[in-house]
Formats: C-alpha cells, sequence, structure tokens
C-alpha cells in the first residue's frame, strides 16, 4: 500500500524550510541558475541557455508533484533546495504539468522542447523502475545557486534526510548527468549502476543508488 507523504515522520529535517504552495517559485529559481551549464538542461534548450524556458520547466515539474514529495531549503531564499520523492514515485504526469504552469512552455520555447523532456522523463523512468521497481526513495533533485556552492551548503541539505533514510532502513536512487556529480555523490555513499545516454543524444546517464546503512 503506498503511504501518503504526509505521514513519513522525518525528524532530521525539523528545522529546514519545507516547500510548500507559496514558496515552489524560490524552488524553481533556484534550480533554474544552478543549472546553467547542465548537461540535460542544454538539451532541452537545445544548446542555448534560457533562464525562462528553465525555471518555467522547473516550476511546472516541482508544481505536478508537489502533493508527492517532500522538499527543503537550507533557508528561506531557497538558496540551497533538495526534493525527494518516496517509494512508488513513477514520474511526473502531463496533465498536472501543464496546469502548474508547463503550457507556457508552448509560448516561450519550441515544441521540441517538450518533446525533449518527454523523451527524458520516460527514459529517466524506465531506468529508475528497472533498477528498483520504484520501491526505494528517490532524489528528485538537489541544487545550489553557484555563488553558495562549494561552501558545505550541498551536505547541509542532504545529510538530514539520508540520516532519515539509515534510520529507517531505505535505500535511494538518483541519477545525475554530469561526470563530476559521480564522484560528489560518491562521496554520499551512492553506487554507479549504469552509465548510458539519453536516447538519440550524446548526453550521459548516470544511474546511482545508495544503500541504507
Amino acid at each position: 500500500m503506498k503511504k501518503s507523504i504526509t505521514k513519513y515522520d522525518i525528524q532530521e529535517i525539523e528545522g529546514y524550510y519545507k516547500m510548500n504552495q507559496d514558496n515552489i517559485e524560490q524552488f524553481a529559481e533556484c534550480s533554474a541558475l544552478a543549472y546553467k551549464e547542465y548537461p540535460l538542461f542544454q538539451y532541452l534548450t537545445n544548446g542555448t541557455y534560457d533562464y525562462a524556458v528553465i525555471k518555467t520547466i522547473m516550476y511546472a515539474s516541482i508544481y505536478a508533484i508537489k502533493n508527492q514529495v517532500i522538499g527543503f531549503a537550507n533557508d528561506k531564499e531557497a538558496n540551497a533546495i533538495a526534493i525527494f520523492a518516496p517509494p512508488y514515485y513513477t514520474g511526473s504526469k502531463t496533465i498536472p504539468f501543464l496546469l502548474g504552469g508547463g503550457i507556457r512552455l508552448g509560448y516561450i520555447a519550441p515544441p521540441s522542447t517538450f518533446l525533449r523532456l518527454l523523451n527524458y522523463e520516460n527514459y529517466a523512468m524506465k531506468l529508475k523502475k528497472h533498477y528498483t521497481n520504484h520501491k526505494c526513495w528517490y532524489l528528485y533533485n538537489i541544487t545550489v545557486k553557484p555563488q553558495f556552492q562549494n561552501n558545505g551548503n550541498c551536505s547541509k541539505i542532504l545529510n538530514p534526510m539520508f540520516e532519515y533514510l539509515d534510520r529507517v532502513g531505505q535505500d535511494c536512487y538518483l541519477e545525475t548527468h554530469k561526470e563530476s556529480n559521480v564522484e560528489l555523490y560518491k562521496h554520499f555513499n551512492f553506487e554507479l549502476l549504469e552509465t548510458s545516454n539519453i536516447p538519440k543524444t550524446d548526453i550521459k546517464h548516470y544511474a546511482m543508488i545508495r544503500k541504507a546503512k
């Protein structure tokens, strides 16, 4: 039976700023700034960084799953954020995404952007199901604004959740598209499962899992 996200007792993240209806835009802004040179978003925006497009994608994506995930930030400005989905998360659905602002992509980006997003989402969830059968937690997003990177904020925002997962004995899955991130996640005890390419691209897709201690 699926467990309601509101029923998870995660004492370790008390004191952080929880994601809610009122601060989704700040979470999306953090991601849009952090993903400036990220390979996946270069693919989605056809190689040209477009802050408005990336922020729209992130806002609509987060809005679509806001009731399925746990998100928190290190401060009220959301300079570092993490979003985790519980077991049995199977991906964002198109209608909630469009209702959450995704329809705006039709006005500010070419149709290929939405098609590429669908291509990626389908592939990512296919691999996630293959390795986990959707039975573990999923690190949906971890981003730190550029000016706050390399000063420990990544550890500060991730470690509380990992302490919870270790306490309850649950694994965590993620994917990344930057080789340097693989070593970063290994620092948090993630293991590399597979290196592949997003279909019809040369964008690397690294699937990783963290086993509960």
